[in-house]
């Protein structure tokens, strides 16, 4: 499939409406209704429309299991709920942009596309490092490191925020999700991490002792 969206919301009318829309301005979309579709999210996909209140399951439950499988891919949750703590719990657990039902097709088609544009592609350098975050290979003198999914998710935040000192729990928090991983998942990821991209551990990524981790 070539979709760049994928829409998951159980009401039908309303997510074929929005695969429709997004269409015919040159964004081909897909829709589904059930939580069981967050499975079957291609690894290519740009943004995930996600309702929060999908009959007896709830989005925020899928979006660890979206970050798992398509660590790349936007997430922007749907729903009629608009107090403020329910924009918060989506956020915390990984979202990127949340809208309140009833919306504009105009408003979302925008966000969409702003989240499409800020998709993570192409390839940077970063001292003796080559990263191509299309195919999620790390190359260093001629050698191409593999990444599984969350171990280049977890490289991708300590890169991204290089010079800072991260909490564990901030890492956990915006890597895996609140609530469903531990240390021992975060120091394991870690030390793989190291052993494909390290000559010496603390060449990249030191560990402060304590409190988190911090990539040079």
């Amino acid at each position: 499939m070539d979709e760049k969206v994928w829409i998951i919301d159980d009401e039908r009318e309303l997510a074929d409406a929005m695969a429709k829309y997004f269409g015919m301005f040159g964004v081909p979309s897909h829709a589904e209704y059930t939580a069981d579709a967050v499975k079957l999210i291609p690894n290519n996909v740009s943004v995930v429309l996600l309702d929060i209140n999908l009959g007896r399951n709830s989005g925020y439950d899928c979006i660890a299991v979206i970050r798992e499988l398509v660590p790349n891919a936007k997430i922007l949750l749907i729903s009629a709920r608009n107090e403020e703590r329910d924009m918060l719990k989506g956020y915390h657990l990984g979202a990127d942009d949340y809208i309140v039902k009833p919306f504009s097709l105009q408003v979302l088609l925008l966000k969409v596309k702003n989240l499409i544009a800020k998709e993570s592609v192409g390839t940077e350098v970063y001292r003796d490092l080559v990263i191509n975050k299309d195919e999620m290979t790390i190359t260093r003198d001629d050698n191409v490191m593999r990444f599984k999914n969350m171990e280049f998710k977890l490289f991708m935040y300590l890169f991204n925020n290089r010079g800072k000192v991260l909490d564990k729990d901030d890492i956990i928090r915006n890597v895996w999700g609140e609530g469903y991983y531990s240390d021992n998942t975060l120091n394991i990821h870690i030390r793989r991490i190291r052993e494909k991209i390290e000559k010496f551990q603390g060449e990249y990524i030191n560990t402060i002792w304590g409190t988190g981790y911090i990539f040079k």
